[in-house]
């Protein structure tokens, strides 16, 4: 039975080094690492444990590029699962990132609003802009705080 290749896997990034024409399969994989093929294969078996040891990723990435490939699979699979993994770790914290630049963006226009409301010839249309931007500012304002653990006055 095969098994589906996740694209982002050590799985999926053997296949495609096995498959480059010049490295001879699997065999040729196994041949180049030292280790038998049947091992070879089972580094990208999500039901076993095996990983392929960093200097079998070297190899492999040396033998698929001296083949004619391009990038490197294996390094790319692994800054993929990186990533990946840093997103969620972290994602509380990209999250506060965006919402900062949209606060700091509010704060620009809120200032400009008031310097403009303070302009001896403005009107209530300036005054209007000016309460409507610092209140996107104090409504970002509360956003963030609460994403900080604070509840806002």
């Amino acid at each position: 039975m095969t098994k589906l290749r996740a694209p982002l896997s050590i799985d999926a990034a053997l296949a495609r080094i096995a498959g480059q024409d010049g490295v001879g399969g699997w065999a040729g994989m196994a041949q180049a690492t030292g280790y038998h093929e049947r091992t070879v294969r089972g580094w990208g078996d999500p039901d076993r444990d095996e990983q392929p040891p960093l200097t079998a990723c070297v190899t492999l990435g040396i033998l698929y590029r001296q083949s004619g490939g391009v990038g490197d699979p294996l390094l790319q699979a692994h800054a993929d699962m990186v990533g990946g993994s840093d997103a969620a770790a972290f994602a509380d914290k990209h999250e506060l990132r965006r919402e900062s630049i949209s606060f700091i963006r509010e704060t620009g226009d809120a200032s400009l609003a008031l310097l403009e409301a303070a302009e001896p010839d403005a009107g209530e249309a300036e005054n209007a802009r000016a309460s409507k931007e610092v209140l996107d500012v104090r409504n970002w304002a509360d956003r963030i705080l609460a994403r900080l653990g604070r509840k806002p006055p």
